[in-house]
């Protein structure tokens, strides 16, 4: 019976535990993506103004670069 109590504690904290860094990893992902949205519209607003504008990403975690030329 002791036994049973530690093995559902112990799910419940690991199922808290894993519900938690989801959370942080969303939230992330969703501040990056604002980033990213605002930096390529900045990126767009003076699009007449250049011939050529790439926007590039290294990484998942890394923001976009714009490059105009």
């Amino acid at each position: 019976m002791n036994n049973n109590k530690l093995s559902m504690l112990m799910g419940i904290v690991g199922s808290i535990f894993i519900l938690t860094i989801g959370g942080i990893a969303f939230n992330q992902i969703y501040k990056n993506h604002q980033a990213n949205e605002l930096i390529i519209e900045k990126c767009f607003e003076n699009f007449d103004q250049a011939e050529e504008v790439v926007v590039k990403k290294d990484g998942f975690w890394s923001p976009v670069i714009c490059e105009k030329k």
